[in-house]
């Protein structure tokens, strides 16, 4: 015979809500945790000729989705450094020109 069928329904109802109220306790505590995390990653400060796939995406006012089918696709020229996609201020600046004489 197992260990359940020594309780009866209602005890075994209880213990098992117990048990998930227990888990979600600590989900809650880990998603808390999670939002604490500091980032540990040190990014070198960029040069203000530089630029990063959150300015751009700013600048160019389109999601940072959109940068990066651009960057795939070879519309928009970028450089690449430290596993970072970086953006020459003047290129990013003449490409707002260009869309601003549509």
């Amino acid at each position: 015979m197992s260990y359940l069928d020594y309780l009866t329904e209602d005890q075994w109802q209880k213990r098992l809500f117990d048990k998930l109220a227990s888990v979600e306790e600590k989900l809650d505590h880990l998603l808390v945790l999670r939002e604490q995390a500091v980032e540990a990653v040190v990014k070198p400060p960029l040069k203000p000729e530089y630029l990063d796939i959150i300015d751009v995406s700013r600048l160019l006012k389109v999601e940072q989705k959109t940068i990066y089918n651009w960057v795939w696709a070879g519309k928009i020229p970028y450089l690449k450094a430290n596993g970072r996609l970086l953006f020459l201020r003047e290129e990013i600046d003449e490409m707002l020109r260009k869309r601003d004489d549509w």
